[in-house]
């Protein structure tokens, strides 16, 4: 059991093995937040309120005024679950509803609760979700009723011991006979009573998509937030708050990560008494909805993870949660491809005999599937023309012959698109220029990358975009798709929509892109997709519930891609990552596949123009990807050295068995001899490893607390994967006796 309400302190504790969380209904039916934090089996209501502050007062219905008698309410520093709007509370709300009197004054008092065994019924939920299942959660479902109007909220609440994690959401429904406004419309708000911590979060831009950042709170308001529509590489939709003296392996983090694709908010509000107020929602500068009577809206949902032991502990809840109850089950077949992409070899210049060959020679070096990149469809020799001709452009690329010549050697086939574009130089705009995104009237539309994007509000747009993609899926057989989304919204404001609707045009985008998503997942479910934004701008659990893995970055040079992937590394499981090995100047190709090895695992180059050494070199990490890559897809990642701090980045992924490792280790600018060691983590303490690096035996303690000793001179980006494999004792023991050598001369250590 999990969640717990106590009737006569009208306490709700919902809990893990390792996190509480505690509400209290006080006399006034405000919902008040009493603790989150490590586990705890009880709590005083009374202790935990108390705010000597002004006292809560207001006129009763005589017009007389009423002062509470105590101090355990304060609607200028109680911590809330749903704090007012317009009234005492001023510091920022989660939910603002406009209503017939053109009022916003929102306030949302306790009404009644149901406690169900299992996930909420999410039949009418339109979004992206965790795909909970009976045994994984309890849900607490709490429905509160504005003060002044016939509206109600529900608050959502999916609790998990078995993952870990807290799942928030809420719905707006409109009981009142007229139209409402929600104005504001979060998917959680959580009041902490301290203010030291800081934010980490992911910043970013395009060849650099994925930065670490960190925030100190502060009293200002503090906003991460995206406005792009979809394709923000500015912060990503995952953060963490961590104490000012946390770290990766100790310390208090909260981790959040809203299962969404479009723009965002997280807020943090630091009050005059020093606590925290954190508000996840809709970014309200681009966000409005109209709500007729009878009808309801849902925010997204947000996982929220806490841990005591730092942050690796919140990236294995995170992890294991996406990857069991949030990617698709296309994620099954991701083991069995290692991929080649046209893009980077040829970009628009290949035919039907180049990508033959391209498919030959990826074959004789253990590569089975050849993706085609941009240029194969009707009319597209550069990015300057042809987005929705979705055609085979036959006069380019016989692509039948292509894909049975691959068929005929058990090769794969994939294909490059990017459904949610528009080029103005197109067969479908000059037929249908209504399916572009532009508003009523408005002249000079913003070209990006010479294209604009289609109006995904309209069901027509929509459906005629399956309808295209469906004529090529039909009539040829891939095994593959990479779904780009190359430049972000702009002039945002739908004709299709009325006057006071406008501002909803960019959630019924992404509503839009969702179905569509939906749709093509639904008809081929055996197509393995790879959603892409320009690289990595749209890396998120919303396009992850779709497809098991997103293209990372369009940066392939190992000097930029570690710190990108060591970033996203902390959110998203590894098995998410798109990474391959390009022909980038920095790095050999072992520099590169070290790297790769630790995403998806990929080529991005001419292979046919590859040295014979490095063609070795290809195979050897193919064939080490088929022996040990299971252990990326499903371990435990932990980080060691941040790139932000030191000169070299390395982490470990330890199974989940913990009787295999792999440790990713690269040095940036060149150094001499340093004492410098590798202290792997996740390891049984008490059982014999294997090493590669060295060739030798220890027990997991002497590589956890001693390590991979590297204090040998280095080259720039000299990089290394590091296999340790559980032995038994009785080797181990014979092993070290007659063949581990501790003393004596080590001609090369790596």
């Amino acid at each position: 059991m999990s969640i717990e309400f106590e009737a006569k302190r009208k306490i709700f504790h919902l809990f893990t093995n390792d996190y509480s969380y505690y509400i209290h209904v006080n006399k006034y039916n405000y919902l008040i937040h009493l603790y989150s934090g490590a586990y705890l089996s009880d709590i005083s209501k009374e202790r935990v309120s108390e705010r000597h502050m002004e006292r809560y007062a207001f006129l009763n219905e005589n017009k007389e005024e009423t002062q509470d008698e105590d101090y355990y309410f304060s609607m200028i520093a109680s911590q809330f679950e749903v704090a007012p709007f317009g009234k005492g509370d001023k510091r920022n709300a989660p939910f603002i509803i406009e209503g017939e009197n053109n009022t916003p004054i929102t306030n949302f008092l306790y009404d009644s609760h149901k406690i169900i065994k299992g996930p909420a019924n999410k039949s009418d939920f339109i979004l992206p979700h965790v795909r909970f299942e009976n045994g994984d959660v309890e849900t607490l479902i709490i429905t509160l009723k504005d003060e002044y109007k016939d509206v109600y909220l529900e608050l959502y609440y999916e609790i998990s011991d078995k993952y870990g994690v807290l799942v928030r959401y809420s719905r707006i429904i409109n009981k009142t006979s007229e139209k409402i406004k929600v104005e504001k419309l979060a998917s959680f708000e959580l009041d902490l009573p301290s203010s030291d911590y800081n934010i980490l979060c992911l910043k970013g831009t395009w060849g650099n998509d994925t930065e670490v950042e960190r925030i100190p709170l502060n009293h200002s308001l503090t906003k991460i937030s995206d406005n792009h529509g979809g394709r923000g590489f500015y912060y990503n939709p995952s953060i963490a708050l961590m104490k000012n003296d946390a770290t990766i392996d100790n310390g208090e983090v909260y981790g959040f990560s809203m299962i969404y694709s479009s723009d965002f908010s997280y807020e943090f509000k630091v009050d005059e008494i020093d606590q925290t107020r954190i508000i996840g929602a809709f970014n309200d500068e681009t966000f409005e909805y109209l709500l007729n009577p009878s009808e309801s809206i849902y925010s997204f949902e947000t996982i929220i993870a806490h841990s005591i032991n730092g942050l690796n502990d919140i990236s294995h809840k995170l992890h294991d949660l996406i990857r069991e109850r949030i990617l698709p089950s296309t994620q099954k077949i991701q083991k069995d491809y290692i991929l080649i992409n046209s893009w980077e070899g040829y970009l628009y210049d290949f035919d039907t005999e180049k990508i033959i060959s391209l498919v030959d020679e990826a074959k004789k070096c253990d590569i089975n599937l050849v993706v085609i990149d941009d240029g194969w469809f009707k009319g597209r020799n550069s990015d300057t023309s042809s987005l929705g001709d979705w055609e085979v452009n036959t006069d380019k690329i016989d692509l039948k012959k292509v894909i049975d010549h691959a068929k005929s050697i058990n090769m794969k086939i994939g294909l490059w698109v990017e459904p949610e574009m528009i080029s103005p130089n197109s067969d479908l705009f000059r037929n249908h220029p209504e399916f572009a995104l532009i508003p009523d009237g408005y002249k000079y539309p913003t070209l990006f990358r010479h294209q604009l994007t289609l109006d995904m509000t309209k069901k027509e747009v929509v459906d005629h975009v399956f309808n295209a993609l469906s004529n090529i899926f039909d009539n040829y057989s891939i095994d593959y798709v990479k779904w780009d989304f190359n430049r972000y919204l702009t002039e945002s404001y739908s004709a299709s929509l009325d006057v006071e609707r406008k501002k909803e045009t960019n959630y019924r985008f992404i509503l839009g892109t969702y179905d569509l998503l939906n749709r093509f997942t639904s008809k081929y479910p055996n197509i393995l997709l790879e959603t892409c934004s320009a690289g990595g701008g749209r890396f998120d659990l919303g396009m992850l519930y779709y497809s098991p893995q997103i293209w990372a970055s369009d940066e392939t040079d190992i000097a930029l891609r570690a710190s990108i992937q060591y970033a996203k590394n902390i959110f998203y499981p590894l098995r998410s990552i798109g990474a391959h090995i390009s022909d980038r100047k920095i790095g050999s190709i072992t520099d590169k596949a070290c790297l790769a090895f630790f995403g998806t695992f990929g080529y991005e180059l001419d292979i046919t123009k590859l040295s014979e050494e490095d063609k070795k070199q290809v195979l050897f990490f193919n064939d080490l990807y088929k022996q040990f890559h299971h252990v990326v897809l499903e371990g435990d990642y932990y980080a060691i050295f941040d790139p932000s701090k030191t000169n070299y980045v390395a982490w470990n992924v330890v199974s989940k068995n913990k009787k295999e490792c792999l440790v990713y280790f690269m040095n940036y600018r060149k150094e001499q001899t340093k004492s410098r060691f590798i202290k792997v983590k996740g390891l049984r303490k008490d059982k014999y490893y294997f090493n590669s690096i060295t060739n030798d035996i220890y027990k997991g303690d002497f590589y956890m607390n001693v390590g991979l000793n590297v204090s040998c001179p280095m080259d720039p980006y000299f990089s290394a994967v590091v296999v340790i494999k559980e032995v038994d004792d009785v080797r181990a023991t014979l092993y070290r006796k007659t063949k581990q050598v501790d003393g004596g001369k080590r001609d090369k250590l790596m």
